[in-house]
């Protein structure tokens, strides 16, 4: 074997050597699709565009937009969602006169060795009083109680021109749920700071 021909070879077998981790990386995210029913899917401007919380009871703050904390993931990221619920938004498509509506989309992060689907609840057009309306399902009268002061600084946050839309609702590493409070997740990764703090009820300047 020539000189050249051994330094091609061996070329070759280091792309294969750097390529095969990601092969077996993208089987892992396959089995997960799979598992979750999910399949490839390209969201409307207005959930990319969209403002989100994070703590679905106590929200703390206001980040976003969406298409920012996907510019902040370390990894290639793809959007899924269910079939199911492709299916749901297709017939909501249908219909001439539909009013805003929840629906989730799932961000998957496929990193080496770790697949993180981060699952988002966007209800485009939504105000806080909708936000309430939809807890009020759930608790009923207690709700207000309950959310009121959360509901109060959504309004202030509405008068800044910083609405949410949306909210990071569960987070999955390798298909295992995370339990902590993920507006501590967030805030721990410091990939991405809130737009709008909550509990002060101002902008950040960010």
């Amino acid at each position: 074997m020539t000189r050249r021909a051994t330094t091609i070879f061996l070329t070759l077998l280091v792309l294969c050597a750097l390529v095969a981790p990601a092969l077996a990386e993208s089987k892992q995210a396959k089995a997960l699709r799979e598992a979750g029913d999910l399949v490839p899917y390209a969201p409307p401007q207005a959930v990319l565009t969209a403002l989100f919380t994070v703590d679905e009871n106590d929200p703390k703050a206001i980040y976003g937009p969406i298409s920012a904390y996907v510019k902040s993931r370390a990894c290639p990221a793809t959007w899924l969602i269910e079939k199911g619920e492709k299916a749901r938004l297709e017939r909501f498509a249908s219909l001439k006169e539909a009013t805003p509506f929840e629906f989730s989309l799932t961000l998957e992060e496929d990193c080496a060795g770790k697949v993180t689907h981060t699952v988002f609840v966007t209800s485009p057009g939504s105000t806080p009083e909708a936000w309430l309306k939809w807890r009020s399902q759930f608790h009923g009268r207690k709700a207000e109680g309950h959310y009121g002061a959360a509901l109060t600084n959504l309004k202030k946050a509405e008068a800044a021109g910083l609405t949410p839309t949306a909210e990071l609702r569960f987070l999955a590493v390798n298909g295992e749920l995370v339990t902590k409070n993920l507006e501590d997740v967030l805030r721990a990764e410091g990939r991405l700071a809130p737009v709008f703090d909550l509990e002060k009820g101002q902008r950040t300047g960010r």
